[in-house]
């Protein structure tokens, strides 16, 4: 599993095998974090607060970005994601926060992952939240189905509103798939960064290697999968 971003994947084998891994290109500013501790929470968290005080920000309001960047970490971390990424920025008009986390998971008992999605449409709710049902195309994997949205997400105990993508991709050779999510808080830029969340699923590949373990769902703590990858 890998987010680095020069990795192009090249299949040898039969389309029945099952992946080993991917890669995923995520923006240059972008950072990829451990899922496996909480040594990744405390350096981003204390990274996040050191700029924002550097940036101008009170005491008060970096001591805030720092916790919310925390809270992304960790639920990255508990979430089972075998790959997690993110951005955390400061810009004259406020924070930039984001994150894209990986994960295989089983589909719903029927198989029917697509219309389990279909499923979950929404429209406009009186309390703003919304999400909607489509497609989308990943070069050389095909067609993938795509759930977006404002949507309450609770990270941590804390609820805040976010913009939220989730694509789920067929794995080859398995009947389970990977899902990558996208989150931000950055409501006012919901359009642009949902495009972002969609550029960077696009560049998702497969990868193969004899002496790797098939990429499978999360059975075990997350701490052990992640230790194992």
């Amino acid at each position: 599993m890998s987010g680095d971003e020069g990795g192009v994947a090249t299949d040898t084998h039969a389309p029945a095998s099952i992946p080993t891994g991917f890669h995923l290109r995520t923006p240059e500013a972008w950072v990829d974090f451990s899922t496996a501790d909480e040594a990744s929470e405390n350096r981003l968290a204390d990274r996040a607060r050191a700029d924002a005080v550097a940036g101008g920000f009170t005491a008060d309001q970096a001591g805030r970005y720092a916790e919310q960047v925390r809270r992304s970490v960790r639920e990255a971390r508990r979430s089972g994601a075998v790959h997690a990424a993110g951005v955390f920025q400061l810009y004259e008009d406020g924070p930039l926060t984001a994150t894209v986390l990986v994960a295989v998971a089983t589909p719903p008992a029927s198989g029917d992952i697509l219309g389990a999605l279909t499923a979950v449409g929404q429209p406009a709710r009186a309390d703003g939240t919304w999400r909607r049902v489509s497609t989308a195309e990943i070069p050389g994997i095909g067609t993938v189905g795509r759930v977006y949205g404002i949507q309450n997400v609770t990270q941590d105990g804390a609820t805040m509103r976010c913009a939220v993508m989730h694509t789920v991709v067929p794995m080859p050779g398995s009947a389970d798939v990977v899902v990558v999510t996208g989150s931000s808080p950055n409501l006012a830029e919901a359009e642009d960064i949902f495009e972002l969340f969609g550029a960077i699923t696009e560049t998702l590949k497969f990868t193969w290697d004899d002496d790797l373990p098939a990429l499978t769902a999360v059975t075990e703590s997350v701490g052990e999968a992640a230790a194992g990858s």
